[in-house]
């Protein structure tokens, strides 16, 4: 609660000194004559801020890119929101749902080498300064145009300052986050190199059975339980061991997972606890299930997510409210084309975990 109330703190400081210093700048001492504007202005300048927040996503990917390429990184796939262009098929797709803890993102593969070798600083910083230098761009304009529409460009340049500041100062795992958590060890490096490299596996859509082992080992060294770069590795590992359906090891990820790390702080924890409510229905903890279903309830980010995934409710309300009826009709609303056959669907591991709910209705 500190934390975030400091940074609130520090982004409005930086705010208003940066609108203070151009007003003392451009010799301004008439409040009246700033505030001097149509009041219906001001939705219509909300408006616009909030739309430049998208504009300055696309900027601060396009950084990621910019300085990824240049040192030697190959694209895989950039998204902004719901807009994701993928690079192994070169097509651009519209999803139907984001994920609500992303605004964007530019994967792309590192080249090949040696992991202590390879570099990092460019890619992981170029979104921070592609907003830097935007932010400094705009704010600089302002001294060329007249008081009040210099003082507009001001605002506008604050959103891609506050981006900069948001993304730089190490929280979850942000840019900064990461910079700072691979620059302090040889293991989370390791981690951040081989997570780009499945991430170009998943990408190309290669199964999850091929993945090779060695992406796994760092699930049993200790070593690599001190950083959270580890926590995506158990996240692929639970959904490869879904694909084939074996649970009890799916099952044992997570439990392993939550006792060796702080799950709580990690960004996949909204995923944890929708899956671990999954298991806990599956494996009769019933008591369990119904205990995370209450507090799923209680939070708006976690609701989201379960509202957002029929399989797991299908389970709970199957394995654990044991009614019937909401399973089929939940089992029926997604996913879409569940009865189809052709290679795409039966790739799918979600669709693969409908069809083995479906199968107990089958009889």
């Amino acid at each position: 609660m500190k934390k975030s109330f400091l940074r609130i703190a520090i982004h409005i400081s930086i705010a208003f000194i940066m609108l203070y210093g151009y007003l003392i700048a451009m010799g301004f001492n008439n409040w009246v004559q700033l505030l001097s504007f149509d009041p219906i202005l001001i939705p219509l300048l909300f408006v616009g801020l909030f739309l430049s927040i998208y504009v300055h996503i696309f900027l601060h990917e396009g950084g990621h890119f910019l300085f990824g390429k240049l040192s030697g990184y190959r694209l895989v796939s950039f998204q902004v929101r719901r807009f994701k262009y993928s690079q192994a098929d070169h097509s651009l797709h519209h999803r139907q749902t984001a994920s609500p803890l992303l605004a964007g993102q530019c994967l792309m593969a590192p080249p090949k080498g040696d992991y202590a070798e390879l570099p990092y600083r460019g890619y992981l910083l170029g979104g921070i300064m592609a907003n830097a230098l935007t932010g400094a761009l705009l704010y600089s304009a302002a001294f060329l145009l007249e008081l009040k529409a210099g003082s507009l460009l001001v605002l506008f340049s604050f959103v891609p300052v506050w981006m900069a500041l948001a993304n730089l100062l190490p929280k979850g795992q942000n840019d900064g986050a990461v910079l700072r958590e691979v620059s302090r060890s040889m293991p989370a490096r390791r981690l951040l190199f081989q997570q780009l490299e499945m991430a170009r596996l998943i990408e190309e859509k290669v199964p999850f059975t091929d993945f090779p082992d060695a992406y796994f080992e760092s699930l049993k060294d200790a070593q690599y339980q001190k950083t959270f770069l580890v926590d995506y590795f158990y996240m692929v590992a639970y959904v490869r061991a879904l694909g084939e359906l074996d649970f009890e090891e799916a099952d044992s990820l997570l439990q392993t997972f939550s006792a060796n790390r702080p799950v709580t702080e990690s960004v996949y924890w909204p995923i944890y606890v929708m899956e671990s409510l999954f298991c806990d229905a599956l494996f009769g903890r019933v008591a369990n299930a119904e205990k995370k279903y209450i507090q799923i309830q209680a939070h708006p980010l976690l609701k989201r997510y379960w509202y957002a995934n029929n399989r797991i409710r299908a389970s709970y309300a199957f394995f654990c409210l044991i009614d019937i009826e909401a399973t089929k009709k939940l089992l029926g609303q997604g996913p879409a084309d569940a009865e189809k056959s052709n290679t795409e669907l039966d790739n799918s591991i979600e669709l693969r975990l409908y069809r083995w709910l479906n199968s107990y209705f089958e009889q």
